[in-house]
């Protein structure tokens, strides 16, 4: 269907789940080649006639697949955002050679500590056998929170220079399970990525 593998859907439910029982659903089960499926379906309540039936199997047999476009941020210098969008292409491609290339040897900060034989990714590998959680992926997240201007550098996510109690609910949400450890009573301390105006990548650090 459409050049996808699929399956016709007629459903009536039982009860025993979210619908009441006799809830009619009709649709399409459809899988991508490249992973991941998507189902398009109507559903008419117990004793209602399924209606839309011509207008699912239009979708079904025309539907087309498509790559999400690179993720564009506003405001960012073109330097800054050439290099953000690197960084988040290759944090979520998990590039570990790319995200090397864009680390500045001399002036690149990844712990507070001493400096890890091997540096950066080094780093990062002994800190995801320690604690179950990657920093590649989790650079790749804050990279899609919104920035903060801060002492010149442009910093994601934007809780780098906010108290606690400053934030709203709202940005709160946005942080998600960065915030639990990431958010102090002396303010945000969890992973946080900086890029100078000139686009160089200077920081992807946590703690203090």
């Amino acid at each position: 269907m459409g050049g996808h593998r699929g399956f016709r859907l007629e459903l009536v439910s039982t009860g025993e789940g979210l619908n009441a029982k006799g809830t009619r659903t009709y649709g399409y089960l459809l899988r991508r080649d490249g992973g991941g499926a998507i189902v398009i379906q109507t559903t008419a309540q117990p004793g209602d006639t399924i209606r839309h039936r011509a207008a699912v199997d239009h979708a079904a047999t025309t539907i087309a697949f498509f790559e999400p476009a690179p993720l564009a941020v506003s405001g960012l210098p073109e330097p800054v955002a050439q290099t953000h969008a690197a960084l988040l292409a290759a944090a979520e491609a998990h590039d570990e050679q790319a995200l090397e290339a864009l680390i500045e040897e001399n002036e690149f900060r990844y712990t507070f500590g001493e400096n890890v034989s091997g540096g950066p990714l080094a780093f990062w590998r002994s800190t995801k056998e320690q604690t179950g959680t990657d920093p590649i992926d989790t650079l790749a997240r804050v990279l899609r929170l919104p920035y903060v201007l801060s002492q010149g550098i442009f910093v994601w996510p934007f809780a780098y220079d906010k108290e606690p109690g400053e934030m709203s609910e709202y940005e709160l949400s946005l942080l998600g399970d960065l915030f639990p450890e990431g958010v102090t009573e002396v303010g945000y301390l969890g992973w946080r990525a900086g890029i100078r105006p000139d686009g160089r990548w200077v920081f992807f650090i946590a703690g203090d």
